[in-house]
């Protein structure tokens, strides 16, 4: 019986999960009260709401990480162990997270969020390009919205601003 590692590739993907996921609730809770309106939940509890779900992944992830398959250890064509380049779609959505992150301020929410999510839907094998954009567009679209009108709640237009703002 083979023993079990304490360290492994899956415990160190979930303890980088939960650093961003620590930097994501730390930056939330420093959001100034000044955009908070009476009656209505403030800024920061979402952050806190939505980092709480994350890092509760994290530790499930850390404490059980599942055994991994050997469909994504080897290569099914070769048998051999997978290489970084084999890997490149992990790679890219790590990417496609900073860039989201950085360019944020500047395109806005509904752009960068359209773009990375019809972007992860190919990445993750979605055949019908007209289908992932179209559903990226509108739920981003739908985000925007149910934050900006029924919430209250300022999320970045970026170069959006001039086309949404009355």
């Amino acid at each position: 019986m083979k023993g079990k590692r304490l360290f492994t590739r899956t415990r160190l993907e979930a303890l980088v999960i939960l650093s961003a996921v620590a930097v994501y609730i730390w930056e939330g809770l420093r959001i100034p009260p000044f955009y908070s309106l009476p009656g209505v939940p403030g800024p920061t509890v979402f952050p806190v709401i939505i980092g709480s779900a994350m890092a509760a992944a994290a530790f499930w992830i850390m404490i059980f990480p599942g055994e991994q398959a050997e469909e994504s250890k080897t290569s099914v064509d070769t048998g051999r162990r997978r290489t970084f380049l084999e890997k490149w779609q992990f790679y890219l959505m790590w990417a496609l997270l900073i860039a989201y992150v950085l360019l944020l301020p500047r395109l806005g929410f509904i752009i960068c969020s359209a773009v990375l999510l019809a972007a992860f839907f190919f990445l993750l094998g979605e055949k019908r390009r007209y289908f992932g954009v179209s559903v990226a567009v509108v739920f981003s679209l739908g985000i925007y919205f149910l934050f900006a009108k029924a919430l209250q709640i300022n999320l970045p237009m970026g170069i959006l601003e001039i086309v949404l703002k009355p």
